[in-house]
């Protein structure tokens, strides 16, 4: 998001993720929002993610995952992902289970979704 000035003034990013080698086509990892200090608590992040929603459910995409905390994200329609069946593997530390959030795009997406979340392929593009 840009202000009048076309400064940035916050972003999210959402990358294709899967589970399990399954389910790239349909989910997206959200990760990292971030807002300009000086004017958090004024709705932008909402106004972000809300606009990354709608974008990410027209290019067919079915769930959101994120990591964080639930205050920040529940109001926003995600609720804890093992209750879905994802749950973060061995090696992802959370410092809670509630800390890993989904949120559906499609209504039933997550009934066919399930698996351990982990991050360890990305260790891959650190290889020499």
């Amino acid at each position: 998001m840009v202000n009048e000035n076309d400064e940035i003034i916050g972003y999210a990013i959402f990358s294709c993720f899967h589970i399990e080698g399954k389910y790239e086509s349909e989910l997206l990892m959200l990760t990292p929002v971030a807002v300009k200090t000086q004017l958090q608590r004024q709705h932008i992040s909402k106004d972000i993610l809300e606009h990354g929603f709608e974008v990410a459910k027209r290019l067919g995409f079915k769930a959101i995952l994120v990591e964080g905390d639930p205050r920040n994200y529940n109001n926003r329609g995600f609720q804890s992902s093992y209750k879905f069946g994802i749950e973060a593997g061995p090696n992802v530390k959370l410092p809670h289970p509630d800390c890993l959030m989904i949120k559906e795009l499609e209504k039933g997406a997550l009934d066919r979704m399930s698996g351990l979340v982990d991050y360890s392929f990305y260790e891959a593009l650190h290889e020499e």
